[in-house]
């Protein structure tokens, strides 16, 4: 049941059964490609953050598809908290996070990474447009520094 959207038939679908379930750093491996698991339950309790290594022209770059740190309007953290441990959730999401360093780094939502602008510099720059390690920092410390607003302003501080 989502804390947020559960009561709005629109949200409905039939339920799934899981093939696996995963915990935190297991691994998967699709067509050569092996990705490791980061579990991020910020956003929702089951927010997975995925890395990986890829190749390009004899150099590794670690990618990281960062998930967990968006905020829903109406979520509660302090009081009649969304439900319980959610603030601690978001803080393990940002610990997890902090403590990646990817050369590249995508989010589940294009304008979280500016994707159209590195899609336009990808033309002339190849793969160095998408190389953004600072970038990646940059929101890793926006996303937090939003969390912590909102609860202050929750908790009335």
């Amino acid at each position: 049941m989502d804390y947020l959207f559960a009561k709005k038939e629109a949200y409905h679908f039939a339920g799934v059964s899981a093939g696996k379930v995963l915990k935190d750093e297991d691994t998967v491996t699709l067509g050569g490609v092996t990705l490791t698991a980061h579990w991020t339950p910020g956003h929702t309790p089951g927010c997975t953050t995925w890395t990986t290594t890829v190749q390009e022209a004899g150099r590794a770059y670690s990618v990281a598809f960062a998930d967990g740190t968006g905020v829903n309007p109406g979520t509660r953290f302090v009081t009649n908290p969304s439900y319980k441990g959610i603030a601690d959730d978001y803080r393990k999401t940002f610990g997890v996070l902090e403590s990646l360093h990817p050369d590249i780094f995508l989010a589940y939502h294009a304008g979280r990474f500016a994707m159209e602008e590195m899609w336009a510099r990808a033309a002339t720059e190849g793969v160095k447009a998408w190389v953004d390690p600072e970038g990646y920092r940059a929101f890793v410390a926006s996303e937090k520094a939003n969390f912590e607003k909102l609860v202050a302003q929750e908790s009335g501080k």
